[in-house]
């Protein structure tokens, strides 16, 4: 290439360069002026693996899409029919939203589950509606409004709280997880492997592979055995874009000095390991919370009390750990108009009991406030005083019929029937009680079969309503 044709394309690509961060600022700059009058809303979506994100986002879309069917009693704005249009649009810097393959999904024969998010996403609900009567004379008779709702995948959830550990104290930790009986026996001999390394020798790259695969085998074990607090989360899920380098935890640095370790060689296991742990953080784990989390106005947690407390007390104990440290992550509290133009914190924050409809309708409050027990164990009294917290029993999507006491259901492979559901406490449950509970599985389901989703037919949901007035409800 001559030295010509070299300086063409540096130059074409400096052009390429400054056009994209031009429309990326501009977009930016427009979100910030919609959101200082109040015309942009940002809510995050948020919950561990298997809480039902993708399910509650396309359920959300849908709702909104098709407010005047979808017999939203409690959401104003659509029991008044003050929803004129709805379109669908994609946000600067995320993936779309699929909306529409969670549509297909639901609309196949036979029905399907939305696939579970595997990158960041985001959609942008754009509303025209109809101002309340007291408003028309001075704003005008119909005014849009934006609502951007942003996913990711669940794993990425836990490695938050690795922003404020170093390696170090990560290590101790995980040794400290590690007296947990269910890992101690998850972990097996690879226990002690990681018990005895010195973590001033030197080791290839070949020995340090084969331990950390071991090592993903056995978080990915955590997660079928029903824990919550697997840590680093990315390594559970395959990114074709974002491999995470191999590292793993050494579990016998409480036997050695400090000081020492700061100053071993930069080739012992120990400093590799060091290094690697924090390149973790700083090119996938930092960008994502800053990223994701630095627009969001209002969040949903989604929060499946049903599979942690069938698990019994030690994977129950393990989700309140992971979701105590969740949460001390976030920034919360309210903003004025114009503090919103420099910074932004979350204002309002909705727990959602999800999967309601696995238990008799009597026993949606005591799910709701088991729930409301959680949230009180592991946020910090701070952040309740700061920030309008809620908690709700919400279903999505409805997938069984009560009858007689008994729920009918369709299972994973198509086969109906009825089960007679579990009775659950609206507490934390005591050692005694625990002892009391029933161990079970919760089986997958089907979802039900809706003729014409595809063109607006309602989607069966639980209190989708009161979701959409605690989001949205003085914005209309």
């Amino acid at each position: 290439m001559s030295v010509l044709d070299n300086l063409t394309s540096k130059l074409n690509k400096l052009t390429t360069d400054v056009k994209q961060t031009t429309h990326s600022l501009i977009d930016d700059a427009s979100r910030v002026v919609d959101r200082a009058f109040d015309k942009h809303i940002c809510i995050g979506v948020t919950g561990f693996s298997g809480s039902g994100k993708s399910t509650f986002i396309t359920s959300l879309i849908h709702q909104l899409r098709y407010s005047n069917e979808a017999g939203l009693a409690s959401f104003l704005a659509a029991r008044d029919q003050r929803i004129l249009e709805v379109n669908l649009l994609s946000s600067q810097g995320f993936d779309l939203f699929d909306y529409q393959a969670g549509i297909t999904a639901l609309s196949s024969k036979p029905p399907q589950w939305p696939q579970p998010t595997q990158s960041l996403s985001s959609a942008i609900v754009q509303i025209v509606y109809k101002r309340n009567s007291a408003f028309k004379r001075v704003l005008g008779e119909t005014s849009t409004f934006n609502i951007e709702i942003r996913d990711y995948p669940g794993e990425w959830l836990l490695d938050l709280p690795l922003i404020g550990q170093n390696y170090l104290n990560w290590c101790f930790d995980q040794t400290d997880l590690t007296k947990q009986a269910v890992r101690k026996q998850l972990l097996g001999d690879l226990f002690q492997h990681l018990h005895a390394i010195n973590p001033f020798d030197v080791m290839d790259e070949s020995q340090i592979d084969q331990l950390y695969q071991r090592f993903k085998f056995f978080l990915k074990q955590s997660k079928e055995q029903g824990l919550t607090l697997i840590q680093p989360g990315r390594m559970l899920l395959e990114d074709k874009h974002h491999q995470a380098v191999p590292f793993f935890p050494l579990l016998g640095l409480h036997n050695y000095d400090k000081d020492a370790l700061a100053n071993a060689n930069d080739k012992s296991i120990y400093k590799v390991m060091s290094q690697r742990y924090q390149d973790y953080i700083d090119v996938l784990v930092k960008p994502f919370n800053k990223h994701f989390f630095d627009d969001i106005d209002r969040q949903v947690v989604l929060i499946d009390a049903l599979k942690v407390i069938s698990g019994g007390k030690d994977n129950f104990d393990d989700m309140m750990l992971a979701q105590s440290r969740v949460m001390d992550c976030y920034k919360y509290g309210s903003l004025n108009a114009l503090q919103k133009l420099f910074t932004t914190k979350i204002e309002r924050i909705l727990f959602i009991a999800s999967k309601p409809d696995r238990v008799l309708a009597s026993q949606h409050e005591n799910l709701r406030s088991l729930v409301n027990d959680i949230i009180i164990r592991t946020c910090s009294q701070k952040l309740r005083n700061s920030i309008r917290i809620d908690t709700e029993s919400a279903c999505s999507i409805r997938c069984t019929q009560e009858v007689n006491d008994l729920l009918r259901v369709t299972n994973a492979e198509g086969k109906r029937g009825v089960v007679d559901p579990i009775l659950i406490p609206d507490h934390i449950p005591t050692e005694a009680e625990w002892a009391a509970l029933p161990y079970w599985i919760p089986e997958v389901l089907q979802p039900p079969e809706i003729d014409g989703l595809v063109n607006g037919a309602r989607l069966p949901s639980i209190r989708m309503d009161k979701v959409l007035t605690f989001l949205l409800g003085d914005k209309f």
